[in-house]
């Protein structure tokens, strides 16, 4: 009887805890693997980015249609995760779970599109550039560190998630973007840098709206606006001198004394002595062709010697030729700088030649 009590009467701890032990042991391993996923994470993303930035990402006008997805999907994203913070904690667990993973997705979403963003004009930009322009080589620095800076997951969010850099990468992104993408879709690049920085302001002011609180948004509204207005009146003060023109380059440049057929005949070597009339030939790469008004700017010395708006001819094989030509008079010599430049602007790149003097 005694050994039937120990046996039925008395309560059996180890069949009732085993099941709650086992839960435990499944929760603790549960947790071990997210966090090393959590730790992991940032440098998947980095790979990742990395990867189909420079092998996997389009960048001809097929691919415009893609990145004009992804300006305009950022600034649907960044709504959804306001919406998303706005709601309080659910009481459900499963409700909790679902609202987060949506948080996550959506931060995930809005950080692929911004490095599509920036990876997609990033090559335009180097190409473009004149690296001999120091404006050229802070905005590629600039942009350099951005896409960075998106590749990495714990500072993107927290900067999309402050109240002052919140519009950095959304807004810079969607400037460059269009600036890039809007010529290949048949915009002049002057056109394209006025409507990319009205953009890019206009994003910028949205955001900062939305990272204020509703009572305080009726005071903020000067300060977005002034913050909307920055990018326009930058380029009417000449700032379109530190962006490159891209998509256009300058493929090749030469001066000379004659031309035939659009281009030098008789070349002028460097050091030589200075013709009558120097010409300056230069050759525009450019995806769907020349729509900008373009000019020669000459340089003596560093003082403006002439600006000549240029006519644009012949194939797409070696560029869209270009020429001008300045007299040069008797006993003048020294370095002469012809340089590509837009209506808004913006060198396409340049070169300095030195002539001796000629004699009269």
């Amino acid at each position: 009887m005694d050994k039937l009590e120990d046996n039925f009467g008395a309560p059996q701890a180890a069949p009732s805890e085993q099941p709650s032990v086992r839960a435990y042991r499944i929760r603790a391993a549960w947790m071990r693997f997210a966090n090393r996923a959590r730790a992991v994470a940032p440098w998947f993303s980095l790979t990742v980015g990395v990867l189909s930035a420079w092998f996997v990402m389009g960048r001809g006008p097929a691919a415009s249609g893609r990145v004009a997805i992804a300006i305009f999907g950022v600034w649907a994203l960044i709504l959804l995760q306001r919406w998303l913070a706005s709601i309080p904690t659910p009481e459900r667990v499963w409700v909790a779970r679902l609202t987060y993973f949506a948080r996550l997705s959506s931060l995930m979403a809005t950080q692929s599109f911004l490095q599509m963003k920036l990876f997609f004009a990033l090559p335009f930009f180097v190409k473009a550039a004149d690296f001999s322009e120091l404006g050229h080589d802070f905005f590629l620095l600039c942009l350099i560190a951005l896409c960075g800076a998106s590749l990495w997951d714990p500072l993107t969010e927290r900067w999309l998630a402050g109240r002052r850099l919140a519009a950095l990468l959304p807004a810079t992104s969607s400037f460059v973007a269009l600036t890039a993408v809007l010529p290949l879709l048949g915009l002049s690049t002057s056109l394209s840098l006025w409507v990319s920085a009205c953009v890019g302001g206009g994003g910028a002011a949205f955001v900062m709206l939305l990272h204020t609180p509703r009572g305080e948004r009726m005071r903020s509204g000067p300060h977005a606006a002034l913050v909307a207005l920055a990018l326009p009146t930058a380029l009417v003060f000449g700032a379109g001198r530190f962006v490159p023109a891209a998509p256009l380059r300058l493929a090749k440049i030469a001066f000379g004394s004659e031309t035939q057929d659009h281009w030098i005949s008789q070349p002028v070597a460097r050091g030589g002595s200075a013709p009558e009339k120097l010409v300056c030939a230069t050759a525009i790469a450019s995806p769907l062709g020349v729509r900008d008004r373009l000019f020669h700017v000459w340089h003596k010395e560093g003082l403006l010697r002439a600006r000549i708006e240029l006519e644009v001819v012949g194939g797409r094989s070696d560029g869209y030729r270009t020429a001008s030509r300045i007299p040069i008079g008797p006993r003048e010599g020294g370095p002469f700088k012809c340089s590509v430049v837009t209506t808004s602007g913006q060198v396409l790149g340049g070169q300095t030649i030195r002539l001796r003097p000629r004699e009269p």
